[in-house]
């Protein structure tokens, strides 16, 4: 029996997996570098400061671009102990509302693949980050016809999984869910009981980055190759 008979139902991640997004909050970071480190003492890597900043803020502003921006000002005002003038801050928030604004870019082969698997399986859209912002690049990226059910959440772990499948009527067992993320798209769905397929990207932020593991999922190259290792037996 061909693989794609195990599952009922498959679920996506959307950044990094369906469209860029890291892409952009490096250059952000660069930017954030190049426009604080002349007002930071001697010494001060304003980038380290950022990203222990950025980690800190997650319990409380949770992720996307602002809870990014949020981090970028905090850092700016710490590392250069409140030297930074106004106008490096305006620089920095007129940057994140680009980042906000900016038009989806979708990476080669995502429609296509979701219009071959949305044929034989239920599609889901599972995505992170702030409600408004991810609801846009949904709305706009011409893709949201494929999927059945669309849930934008907090954080992605074991209990946020549990409860969307659930109000969703799936069982986990049949349940596949593709992103490249191993963190949050990966390793709570393979604990729930359900099966994962990582897609690597080529940029991944550090704080989704895991290094020991079980394994216990599948990895392909590109997403396009989705639709091979689902026919294959």
């Amino acid at each position: 029996m061909a693989r794609s008979g195990q599952y009922a139902v498959i679920g996506f991640d959307a950044d990094d997996t369906l469209w860029r997004s890291e892409d952009f909050f490096r250059s952000a970071e660069d930017m954030f570098a190049e426009t604080v480190r002349p007002y930071a003492p001697a010494g001060i890597d304003v980038l380290d400061v950022l990203h222990a900043i950025e980690l800190d803020n997650v319990p409380i502003s949770g992720y996307g671009v602002k809870a990014f921006a949020l981090s970028m000002v905090q850092a700016a005002v710490t590392a250069t102990s409140g030297r930074v003038p106004a106008s490096v801050i305006g620089t920095l928030v007129d940057h994140a509302h680009e980042m906000l604004m900016h038009p989806v870019e979708l990476l080669p082969g995502v429609p296509e693949t979701l219009a071959a698997v949305g044929h034989s399986h239920r599609l889901v859209l599972i995505t992170k980050g702030d409600l408004v912002h991810q609801t846009r690049k949904v709305r706009t990226s011409g893709l949201e016809h494929h999927f059945e059910h669309i849930e934008v959440v907090l954080d992605k772990d074991v209990a946020t999984y549990r409860r969307v499948l659930t109000e969703w009527g799936v069982d986990p067992a049949t349940f596949l869910m593709v992103g490249n993320s191993v963190r949050s798209d990966i390793l709570p769905i393979v604990e729930l009981g359900g099966h994962g397929v990582h897609v690597p990207y080529h940029l991944t932020w550090g704080h989704e980055v895991v290094h020991d593991h079980d394994g216990g999922f599948a990895e392909l190259d590109r997403i396009a190759d989705l639709v091979a290792w689902l026919a294959d037996d």
